[in-house]
């Protein structure tokens, strides 16, 4: 099973911002979305950083009310890991525990489809065992209850 199938599931919307959107800005964007990320992309839609609640709170908390003012560019995490919609999804969930991430972008052709969150990625790798497991048992126990 690969990304695409949980970009169909989830769907491909996602939260763009820009790098010189303001800190301040995209504090509010995701508090209007209620999301905590954001992936940065120029003006050819190619992800260039990723920026979440977390780096907003790290940066308030080194520089006070001056982070707010500064662009995204400053704070984001820059070319982040990135996976392809035929990626393995077991591919994109290592990556993640690898890299100690919960959302991966995904690219195609150089320009940002979706991403991919580690929960979603487990749910739809979860929801398709269960499937297997049931083609399986169908299989073995027919209706009659004979074998």
């Amino acid at each position: 099973m690969n990304v695409e199938a949980v970009l169909k599931k989830r769907g491909t919307d996602v939260v763009t911002v820009a790098p010189g959107d303001t800190v301040v800005d995209v504090a509010r964007l995701f508090g209007e979305k209620k999301t905590g990320i954001a992936i940065v992309c120029d003006s050819n839609s190619h992800v260039i950083g990723v920026v979440s609640l977390g780096d907003i709170v790290h940066a308030v908390g080194a520089r006070a009310a001056d982070a707010l003012g500064q662009s995204v560019e400053t704070i984001m995490t820059k070319d982040p890991a990135v996976c392809a919609p035929g990626d393995d999804i077991e591919s994109a969930l290592n990556t993640m525990e690898a890299l100690g991430i919960r959302h991966l972008p995904v690219v195609e052709e150089g320009r940002l489809k979706g991403f991919v969150e580690q929960r979603a990625a487990l749910e739809t790798l979860y929801e398709d065992a269960a499937l297997d497991f049931a083609q399986l048992r169908s299989y073995v126990i027919k209706p009659s209850g004979r074998r």
